[in-house]
């Protein structure tokens, strides 16, 4: 049953890819529930499937290892093609590099005999991450695409559609192949979906981000082709979990255990890899969800979180944790002076999976509980923001944060949605605080990285809480129009009802999910439980439960009062001759002229800006590479 529900999870998702390609618009919207349905119930089925692993052997594992070699020779082409129609010799340059290190591994590295696949708990986490958040993704597209088209003059939804659930499936392939060469054809579809829909506008602009995404994951695949050759040739170890296996012997592996690291800060977007997905904010609010919550990013998360075994307590698991927490506290320093919302998430998002590699890093079971639960909780939480973020753009015609004063009258729901996903980050009995509170406790031994991820959560706390009290704040246009669009609300709903029931039901994750895969990949397991009412670990305890009732207290007296109070009607007083009949917000400044009053947030631009951070965040983090490169190699 397990292999069945394996297989489909990789070949439906091609299948609706090729529906979205071949059947007319008007189906989109069906299609589109039918793979959200589908990626529901057979990622659940697996779940329920329990754990395990199977091989292919025989003459399925040839014709299939057939099928693997054409489509990594494809793919090195279609760089090729590429790079060289759009004259981008950098990436050319990459794309040779690939091709004669995958001709080395053809002729050099002794074939497999069968490919496996391991279905364990950080797998089923992954496939429910993807296969729920990805296709509720793909079903808010299909309200909000049209009219995104519309303003770009575009007519390339069939490329949309079929791309993003390709994407889906590659990245269930990723999740649930153990095989280190299958995995790397997975690995490198990823690549190119995103190159395709990053530059879906297919302007200068797009094509130039989607090409630098293209090159520094390139640069990742490199590390990892390297890796899976010395691992095949020195150790003998074709498949991810024989890794862990063999360092739980030796340290023999930490050079292409650091390899594989690289590639996964690569594919996570860390410094001083993390332009690609900056750059990937020029893409359709979709896209950035997609890529940035549920599949691209976590793709490197998830190789980095499997590889603990490999360096915990070792040299290279230090400096991956101090790594981790230095992207950590410099993009959350950077999303600080950001007025553009998607940059804002962007920088977020780089800055949380930074906290789970240190996480990683640290390599306690704690950590690595905190790790991998975190990636459940960001997933959901960051892919409602940005699609919120999105809808917001289309309401007011703006992405600007400045722009989303009185949001919450003109949009009443969207704008609880948005709040909720920004409370969800910062805020207790949610899922992403309770797991930054533990990966501070796992961190408690390291000066260096507890002080990153305290400054880091503290610049979290506050590049949201502006962004909250903009979206929350009273408008004085007395002419407010009330948005509605029911056809993306469900999607966006979804995504919020799960960040609820998720952080109710965390502990009942926890040991599911979480505790049978820490100790599968540490031979012991942290204790976190919520017994009486408390959320508690191994340092410290407060009254989860309490909290949950606290907030829906406060709900409902909210909702039994908003209607009770008028507020009062007064005039602004600026501080000179104001008050105007034309517009009472007018008042005349020091030079005798009128100026519009204006308030706004404060963003430290001179401080926190990017010509202030990026190039000293590009230093550090190059030399904290190059430290992890030699923990691996001594």
């Amino acid at each position: 049953m397990m292999e069945n529900t394996v297989m489909l999870l990789i070949t439906v998702p091609i299948l609706f890819s090729l529906l979205f390609l071949v059947l007319g618009k008007s189906l989109y919207k069906i299609l589109a529930w039918a793979f959200f349905i589908f990626g529901t119930v057979f990622s659940v089925l697996l779940v329920m499937d329990g754990t395990g692993r199977f091989e292919i052997t025989g003459s399925n594992f040839a014709m299939i290892e057939n099928v693997v070699l054409i489509l990594e020779v494809l793919v090195i082409l279609f760089i090729f093609f590429v790079s060289a129609k759009y004259k981008n010799w950098p990436t050319l340059g990459l794309a040779v590099i690939v091709a004669a290190i995958s001709a080395y591994s053809y002729m050099n590295v002794a074939a497999i005999e069968s490919a496996s696949f391991n279905i364990d708990q950080f797998s089923q986490v992954m496939v429910l991450i993807v296969n729920i958040v990805g296709t509720a993704i793909i079903l808010f597209a299909t309200g909000y695409m049209d009219e995104y088209e519309e303003h770009r003059h575009l007519n390339r939804q069939k490329t949309f559609y079929f791309t993003m659930s390709f994407f889906i499936a590659a990245m269930n392939g990723l999740v649930m192949v153990d095989t280190l060469g299958w995995l790397y054809l997975f690995w490198e579809l990823t690549t190119l979906c995103s190159f395709v829909l990053i530059s879906y506008n297919m302007d200068e602009e797009g094509i130039n981000n989607g090409f630098r995404a293209l090159a520094l994951n390139l640069v990742g695949g490199i590390s990892f082709a390297i890796a899976i050759i010395l691992l095949s040739t020195k150790f003998n170890i074709s498949t991810l979990s024989g890794i862990g296996t063999e360092a739980a012997s030796a340290t023999v592996v930490a050079l292409p255990a650091a390899l594989l690291c690289i590639a996964g800060f690569a594919k996570s977007a860390q410094m001083p890899f993390h332009s690609w997905l900056l750059g990937a904010m020029v893409a359709p609010t979709p896209v950035s969800a997609l890529l940035h919550s549920s599949t691209m990013v976590n793709a490197g998360v998830y190789i980095i979180v499997k590889l603990v075994p490999a360096f915990a307590g070792t040299s290279l698991g230090t400096a991956i944790a101090v790594y981790g927490s230095f992207t950590f506290v410099m993009c959350s320093a950077l999303a600080l002076s950001q007025r553009n919302a998607k940059r804002v998430l962007a920088y977020s998002t780089i800055a949380n999976l930074g906290l789970i590699i240190a996480s990683a890093g640290i390599g306690t079971p704690l950590a690595v509980a905190a790790a991998i639960m975190l990636i459940l909780f960001h997933a959901i939480s960051k892919a409602l923001l940005f699609l919120c973020t999105g809808e917001i753009e289309h309401t007011i015609g703006s992405r600007d944060i400045e722009d989303m004063s009185g949001l919450i009258k003109k949009a009443p729901l969207l704008t609880i949605l948005a709040a909720l996903g920004m409370v969800s980050m910062l805020l207790p009995p949610f899922g992403v605080l309770l797991t930054k509170w533990v990966s501070m406790q796992a961190a408690s031994q390291n000066p260096i990285v507890i002080v990153f991820l305290i400054l880091g959560s503290a610049l979290t706390t506050v590049y949201y809480a502006k962004w909250l009290g903009t979206i929350m704040s009273s408008t004085m246009d007395k002419n407010v129009v009330t948005h509605k669009k029911p056809e993306t609300y469900f999607p966006l709903s979804f995504l919020g009802s799960a960040i609820v029931v998720t952080s109710i039901l965390v502990f009942a994750i926890y040991d599911y999910f979480i505790r049978p895969q820490v100790e599968t990949l540490l031979n012991a397991a942290p204790v976190i439980s919520g017994q009486a009412g408390q959320f508690a670990s191994e340092i410290g305890a407060f009254a989860y439960a309490a909290i949950f009732v606290v907030l829906a207290l406060a709900l409902l007296i909210y909702v039994a009062t908003k209607n009770m109070f008028t507020p009062r009607k007064s005039s602004y007083y600026m501080c000179g001759e104001n008050n105007l009949e034309m517009d009472r917000l007018m008042f005349r400044n020091g030079l005798c002229s009128y100026d519009k009053s204006n308030v706004s947030n404060i963003y430290l631009e001179n401080t926190f800006g990017e010509s202030k951070l990026t190039t000293i965040g590009y230093a550090i983090s190059i030399i904290l590479i190059v430290i992890a490169l030699a923990g691996g190699v001594l």
